[in-house]
């Protein structure tokens, strides 16, 4: 009885196998391609943001922001509130500028850009971009403050504020990173953030933004590839 009762059991056993098996496989799939949409999606609305505010052609500007990092600024900004004011240090030739004034458009905002436009701190040499920097940024000008100076030039009052939103991408060395830290620090508004671009690959800005955070000064937010953002206290 044992012997001709097993076959059948084992028989139903790997039967029922590849349909156990299918189903991770199938939300694997299920799960990839939500993932994509979800992907497509995000680009759509990036997309739509930029052209609302005639800055389409951010999106072939040369930066070393990458197309990741540049959304989470735009989403960034667009989650400020109403009125915000936001900040970056090192404007370049305006690709993360133009989306987060994008953002910034969402809540009526403004965008205070600090730099030399002389490209001092770029591997491609040093050169006059600001002319560059203004035609590619015209669309949306009248949402824009620009200060020409180094940061060691200006003061916390001169920058003005209260900012929402303050964005660092100038000079990676861990002395300039801290006098761009010490700059904006009394400028941020309560529960604003601040991001901090090449946090991975710079040793200035890794040890800056783990001394802010060690000290309680600054609470990690989010991260996406070299780009991080955080809460001030």
């Amino acid at each position: 009885m044992s012997t001709t009762a097993n076959p059948p059991q084992a028989t139903t056993n790997a039967a029922k196998k590849p349909a156990a098996a299918g189903r991770p496989f199938l939300a694997r799939v299920s799960w990839g391609l939500s993932r994509r949409l979800a992907a497509r999606a995000e680009r759509f609305a990036i997309r739509r943001s930029l052209a609302a505010v005639g800055l389409r052609g951010c999106e072939s500007l040369s930066t070393y922001t990458t197309r990741e990092e540049l959304a989470a600024l735009l989403k960034l900004a667009a989650a400020c509130p109403p009125g915000a004011a936001a900040l970056e240090i090192g404007s370049y030739l305006g690709a993360s500028s133009g989306y987060l004034a994008a953002g910034l458009a969402q809540v009526g905002g403004t965008l205070t850009c600090v730099d030399t436009w002389q490209n001092q701190a770029m591997p491609d040499g040093e050169r006059d971009t600001f002319a560059e920097f203004q035609r590619n940024l015209s669309p949306v000008r009248e949402r824009l403050i620009m200060i020409r100076k180094a940061t060691q030039e200006l003061t916390s009052a001169e920058l003005g504020g209260p900012f929402h939103l303050v964005f660092i991408d100038g000079d990676h060395s861990y002395d300039a990173v801290r006098r761009d830290f010490e700059l904006i620090a009394p400028c941020v508004a309560p529960g604003g953030t601040v991001a901090f671009h090449d946090v991975l690959y710079h040793r200035g800005v890794t040890r800056l933004v783990g001394e802010a955070m060690a000290s309680g000064a600054l609470v990690p937010l989010g991260i996406v590839n070299n780009l991080i953002w955080l809460l001030r206290q």
